[in-house]
């Protein structure tokens, strides 16, 4: 698919996610790899109402260096997020995948696992439900994890740990929950993504009620 029909399907998404309360305010971005340089990826802008998204309204950004190309000419004022370092790692980490979600759900805000400065990642263990089927894991009782991570004031020390953490465990489990903050999912294409995300949401629903 091309990059403009993926991105008018991401816009899309922004107006469901902010609907579903998962992007309130400006908060949230979402991203996709282009589809003819994998070295580059597209992700909305700083300070945007996601309700409103524009194709417009995403902006080019260098794997390699995180900075948007010299030669680009975007709309004006158009920037990108300090979470956009948050897409960064994942698409660091997974040169695969194709297109990273990073919403504000309330639930992903209440997990805790004692994460800290000292300790800024710790592994969640799922609830085992069949939905984690969705994932594409189809053990019989699973038993997976994602990773929590502390979360720093300075998005590009989250970005740091997530990808230290996704380099080095390679988990089975698409999704990365930062505490008091939101979570980020990945897939090959927004499709895939798209169906991580309500299936992170569905377990972390299940998993506050249970408690």
């Amino acid at each position: 698919m091309s990059r403009s029909k993926e991105l008018s399907r991401l816009v899309k998404s922004g107006v469901l996610y902010h609907s579903k309360g998962w992007m309130p305010g400006t908060a949230g971005n979402l991203s996709l790899r282009d589809p003819k340089d994998g070295n580059l990826f597209w992700v909305s802008g700083s300070g945007l109402d996601k309700n409103r998204l524009d194709k417009k309204d995403f902006l080019p950004v260098r794997l390699e260096t995180g900075s948007v190309p010299e030669n680009w000419k975007g709309r004006e004022g158009l920037k990108p997020s300090a979470e956009t370092s948050i897409h960064r790692a994942v698409y660091k980490a997974f040169p695969e995948m194709g297109c990273s979600l990073h919403v504000h759900t309330p639930e992903s805000n209440l997990i805790r696992t004692g994460v800290n400065r000292e300790r800024p990642v710790m592994e969640w263990n799922l609830p085992s439900l069949e939905i984690i089927k969705a994932f594409g894991i189809w053990d019989e009782n699973p038993q997976v994890s994602a990773p929590v991570i502390y979360n720093f004031p300075v998005v590009q020390e989250i970005s740091d740990v997530l990808q230290k953490y996704l380099e080095e465990k390679k988990p089975r489990v698409p999704m990365c929950v930062i505490e008091n903050h939101g979570i980020t999912v990945w897939g090959k294409d927004l499709t895939q993504a798209n169906r991580h995300l309500e299936a992170a949401d569905f377990i972390l629903k299940v998993w506050l009620l249970s408690r």
